[in-house]
């Protein structure tokens, strides 16, 4: 399966300024640009699309960054809920752009394990659990 990615493909852009302190040409790729501000966006929004392809309704995780950002704005793309476990800890602004991405927010623990642990608990046979970090999927997209 190779949909047509959710991700952008960003540009990328010489800075002459560190090309000189390191006396070689120096790229920078400009990542920031995602419609959910990182990286992510491209291994996250790869395994959204499987799971979602393979008929999973629903599309949980855990992380109170842009992991969490990457899959809320995946599944406000792919028409599917997106519910994101984040700990205590987490910022109301961080927070806030999950929910801006039309994520439910789940707050529960003070650490991202406690966080991860719990989502677990939130899977039922429709739903998929997008681990922010530590999946094929996301290495492969």
């Amino acid at each position: 399966m190779r949909a047509d990615p959710l991700h952008l493909e960003t540009p990328l852009i010489e800075s002459l300024a560190l090309g000189r302190r390191l006396s070689r040409r120096v790229w920078l790729k400009m990542e920031a640009l995602q419609p959910c501000g990182s990286f992510k966006a491209r291994g996250i929004g790869f395994a959204c699309q499987r799971h979602v392809a393979d008929g999973r309704r629903r599309l949980v995780s855990s992380s109170g960054g842009n992991a969490g950002l990457a899959l809320a704005y995946a599944g406000r793309r792919l028409g599917v809920p997106v519910t994101v476990v984040v700990p205590d800890t987490t910022t109301e602004r961080a927070r806030q752009l999950l929910r801006d991405e039309a994520a439910e927010v789940v707050v529960f623990g003070q650490s991202w394990q406690e966080a991860h642990e719990h989502a677990q608990t939130l899977l039922d046979a429709d739903s998929a659990y997008i681990h922010p970090f530590d999946d094929p999927l996301i290495w492969e997209g």
